[in-house]
């Protein structure tokens, strides 16, 4: 027969191990929406990254600040208009991704890098750029979505303060 010491150790051990594994689940489901929202920006699909914004995350950077999907998608699709052609297009990369769950398990933050990529005339690679967000989420029915994301330019140097126009906390 088991003692009630072993069944309160067993169950306090699985507990922990359900709480580790569903941080493992949450932290690729993050992840997973930061790529499909890359790839959203590299194929200019504006509308599938607005929709990774709840209805009143913000999106701030330096071209300006949305609310909402539709304040997202208003803002972001003034400047991110369809490639004229393959030679104009640039790609996204995400780098240095990290992701806290924060611990009611339903909110989360995240930093990452993300630099875009294009070639120059003779077809060779280049780096445009390199930036950084700083990003809120939580947890929503459809998923974990976004309620702050900051976006801002490292290199070139530019203080962030002065990119992130609109930006709050």
């Amino acid at each position: 027969m088991t003692d009630t010491a072993t069944v309160q150790a067993l169950q306090a051990r699985l507990e922990s191990m359900e709480k580790r594994l569903q941080e493992a689940d949450d932290r690729e489901a993050i992840w997973r929406l930061m790529m499909v929202m890359q790839n959203a920006i590299d194929n200019r699909d504006i509308a599938t990254y607005a929709a990774g914004f709840t209805e009143d995350g913000v999106w701030a950077g330096v071209v300006g600040r949305g609310v909402g999907p539709k304040g997202v998608e208003e803002i972001l699709g003034k400047y991110m208009r369809p490639f004229e052609s393959q030679s104009q297009r640039t790609w996204h990369t995400t780098l240095d991704v990290i992701i806290d769950i924060d611990i009611d398990g339903d909110t989360a933050t995240s930093t990452s890098k993300f630099q875009h990529i294009t070639h120059t005339e003779t077809n060779e690679l280049r780096v445009w750029h390199l930036g950084a967000y700083d990003d809120k989420l939580v947890r929503t029915p459809q998923g974990w979505k976004y309620t702050q994301r900051n976006a801002y330019v490292i290199v070139p140097y530019m203080e962030p303060k002065f990119q992130l126009v609109g930006a709050e906390g």
